[in-house]
């Protein structure tokens, strides 16, 4: 399989710094470009009621912006080909989009542990890509506990 280009979306968790650190080893074994994605979700409806839903929004995304920046700088610095992008709507549905867009070869997303019954029933987004992207979606678990995880935002920071 070859993969030119690779999808990596964004909240800047831990689980998504794992699922970045798989995609540029995985970039770096095929020559690829890496694409950063962060999404800017709608407001609840409710949002409206308790304060300017367009200032929080330009809030929402100029935060976004920033931090997607300071990611993307680390990531460079570890894999010159990567850039970022922030883009507005439905996670999976902005994301499949931005896939189909790009011509994306691979998505690379943090997958979510179930741990309760809640978490069990709510559909990741891992899930909901696997069924509505355009191309192979690889999810990264990060197990092991907080060790793990400090291990692996400490290689992006």
């Amino acid at each position: 399989m070859k993969i030119e280009r690779i999808l990596v979306p964004t909240d800047f968790s831990r689980r998504s710094l794992a699922a970045l650190e798989r995609a540029i080893d995985l970039a770096r074994e095929h020559y690829s470009e890496i694409v950063l994605v962060h999404v800017i979700e709608p407001l609840p409806d409710a949002a409206g009621s308790w304060s300017d839903s367009t200032q929080l929004l330009e809030h929402c995304a100029e935060d976004g912006r920033n931090q997607l920046a300071r990611l993307t700088k680390r990531a460079v610095a570890l894999y010159p080909k990567c850039t970022g992008e922030v883009h507005f709507g439905i996670l999976h549905e902005a994301i499949s989009e931005l896939a189909r867009k790009l011509n994306v070869d691979l998505i690379v997303v943090a997958a979510r542990s179930h741990h309760g019954f809640f978490e069990r029933i709510r559909v990741s987004l891992a899930e909901r890509l696997l069924r509505q992207a355009p191309c192979p979606v690889l999810a990264v678990h990060v197990g092991g506990g907080i060790d793990k995880e400090n291990h692996v935002s400490a290689r992006i920071n």
